[in-house]
């Protein structure tokens, strides 16, 4: 009997041996490096509709490599510069697409004429990695002037 069980155990083992691995093919990354990269061009303007939030999308990752993943933007505001309150979520839809947006905006009506704000942008992948807050974009609402309406030209003879 004795003699069986070795058999078994050693035919068990070159079975294992045998059958290719699964799993995971490439180095296992920390959370620091698949973090998308920090948003350095949140900009801020005033709108009809309220301050308006311009910024362009990261293409990579902390580690420099490409990113794939990219699945919402959390926009937070702050009426002090010190804490920092959610405001929205901002899902990314393209992700499918060949032409992907290469700028996001989003508008905040809720805000007071006269008032500063300060606004940063967080980037969120779809596993829920997140990146560095953005640059902090600081505004006073006001309410846009209109463009001036051109003069006529008169018509020349």
């Amino acid at each position: 009997m004795p003699g069986r069980r070795c058999t078994a155990a050693l035919l068990l083992a070159a079975c294992c041996a045998t059958v290719p691995a699964c799993g995971r093919k490439t180095f296992v990354k920390p959370p620091e490096l698949v973090a998308p990269e920090r948003i350095d061009s949140l900009a801020a303007a005033n709108g009809p509709d309220g301050i308006r939030l311009t910024w362009a999308r990261p293409t990579r990752y902390a580690d420099g490599s490409r990113m794939y993943d990219l699945g919402a933007f959390r926009v937070e505001r702050s009426a002090d510069g010190v804490a920092f309150a959610a405001l929205a979520t901002v899902e990314v839809t393209d992700r499918d697409r060949l032409q992907q947006a290469r700028r996001f905006r989003w508008a905040d009506p809720d805000t007071v004429v006269g008032q500063t704000y300060q606004y940063r942008v967080i980037s969120l992948t779809t596993d829920g990695y997140v990146s560095q807050p953005s640059n902090v974009a600081t505004l006073e609402r006001a309410i846009p002037t209109p463009a001036p309406k051109p003069s006529p030209t008169p018509a020349r003879r």
